[in-house]
């Protein structure tokens, strides 16, 4: 297995209802973060050992960006955010390549925190929540 680095991803954008996506300029971070619920099924019958099945999931992407509003990315989250929270589509890509993962869902924003610092660049970091069904290709 190769290892690949972290800066040949992407996350795109969408308020077109996936028609045409935008890409995020100005990504420092992004980070995927997947849950599973589990349920417990143990029984009497479990041997004296716990056991369980998965139950619902649910993921977030936690982003950190160099503050950018003419970027359209970043623009278009800025909209997205003010003055109603609103709902697109996202893509997060680990390589930017034909045939490679991608993982697509519906998005909004959940935090958002621009950053002006005074020995750095400002910043922009938002966590979102992704909703009903992530789905990915299969490279």
């Amino acid at each position: 297995m190769s290892a690949i680095p972290g800066r040949v991803g992407r996350v795109q954008c969408s308020f077109d209802n996936g028609a045409t996506y935008i890409t995020i300029g100005g990504l420092v971070d992004a980070t995927l973060n997947g849950n599973v619920d589990e349920l417990e099924t143990t029984t009497h019958d479990s041997g004296g050992a716990r056991e369980y099945i998965p139950n619902f999931h649910d993921e977030t992407l936690d982003m950190t960006m160099r503050w950018d509003e003419q970027d359209p990315g970043q623009a278009a989250l800025i909209n997205s955010t003010f003055p109603t929270p609103t709902v697109f589509k996202l893509r997060f890509l680990m390589q930017v390549s034909s045939g490679k993962r991608r993982f697509d869902a519906d998005a909004f924003i959940t935090s958002f925190t621009p950053a002006q610092p005074l020995d750095d660049t400002a910043s922009f970091d938002l966590s979102l929540r992704l909703s009903g069904t992530l789905a990915t290709t299969q490279p």
